[in-house]
């Protein structure tokens, strides 16, 4: 099955409406890399040349504001359509209910939800989550969790790894970074429960809420994350007093309301202000109309205002 040019844009995660816990997942016991080839609708010889990083991947830079850039590795070609197979797969495995990402009827909004309240909250996230989750992880994943014979875990790690860690740019980073890691959301979880604090996930976002947050709590979230090999961002750690306003995975939580922070509402009135001197030009430029309209759906989860804004945008179309 040859990956067409123009399927780039199609190629999307496929749920199929599935959901099963790990050992019924076609992944769980794959004893040979025939059988993995057919999972994934490739032959094996052609598998093996998806290993290249060299020919299979694109790295470039992207800018993540002030000055600061973030390398990208994005699968190309048959890679890219065997990652998409791959982390479809994976996100039909059933998570547990503090993960937010990744979930149908789930968002970085309902991730907020879950700490309203005039709470004590713990912010943090782990540095360059999928840089640190490393190709050894994802051989564990597989061998120890989903059980697979040892080379085609070995395999199968690699072929979802760029140079010996999880990639940046690929639709299975963050399935696979997730699971590969699940034994240390799992702990913190544990930890949460004993001291009656909410914990929920956002890809590499970890909120915890309630007056069991304090120092020790805090020391022992850290010394949790660093034995599972990797480390919580010093500037982006923070505990919030009760009663604080605070930003939650970009969303801003004070007491029992949810609001945008004043850079959306900013970027919302920038690029409103755009489309109303362009809207009634025969042409208007689909990527500002495109990316003003998603920008507004995305903050209608908040405020139902901007949901009417996007309609009137829509309509004026």
């Amino acid at each position: 099955m040859n990956v067409k040019k123009n399927q780039k844009s199609k190629l999307k995660i496929q749920l199929k409406n599935k959901s099963y816990q790990v050992k019924d997942s076609p992944f769980y016991k794959l004893a040979t890399k025939r059988k993995l080839a057919n999972l994934l609708n490739i032959s094996v010889s052609e598998l093996l040349t998806l290993t290249k990083d060299a020919v299979n991947y694109k790295v470039f830079s992207q800018s993540k504001g002030y000055g600061k850039q973030r390398v990208i590795q994005k699968p190309i070609g048959r890679l890219e359509y065997v990652h998409t197979r791959i982390a479809s797969l994976l996100c039909r495995v059933s998570v547990p209910s503090f993960v937010h990402s990744g979930r149908k009827g789930h968002s970085h909004v309902t991730n907020a939800k879950q700490h309203l309240g005039n709470n004590r909250v713990l912010t943090t996230d782990i540095k360059n989550f999928f840089p640190s989750t490393t190709e050894e992880m994802v051989f564990k994943l597989f061998f120890h969790t989903f059980k697979m014979n040892g080379d085609v875990a070995k395999l199968l790690a690699n072929l979802c790894c760029f140079s010996g860690h999880v990639p940046t740019g690929s639709r299975v980073s963050m399935p696979i970074s997730f699971w590969s890691n699940s034994k240390m959301f799992d702990e913190l979880s544990s930890l949460s429960t004993k001291h009656d604090v909410v914990m929920s996930l956002y890809v590499d976002d970890l909120t915890f809420s309630g007056d069991g947050i304090n120092r020790l709590f805090l020391s022992t979230v850290r010394k949790i994350v660093q034995k599972h090999g990797h480390i919580m961002h010093p500037d982006k750690t923070k505990v919030h007093t009760k009663n604080s306003r605070k930003v939650i995975t970009g969303v801003v939580v004070q007491g029992d309301t949810l609001n945008i922070t004043n850079k959306q509402n900013l970027m919302i009135y920038r690029e409103l202000a755009q489309w109303k001197v362009i809207k009634n030009l025969p042409f208007i430029p689909k990527s500002l109309e495109s990316r003003l309209l998603g920008r507004l759906y995305a903050m209608g989860q908040i405020d139902k205002k901007y949901k009417d804004k996007a309609m009137s945008v829509r309509n004026s179309s």
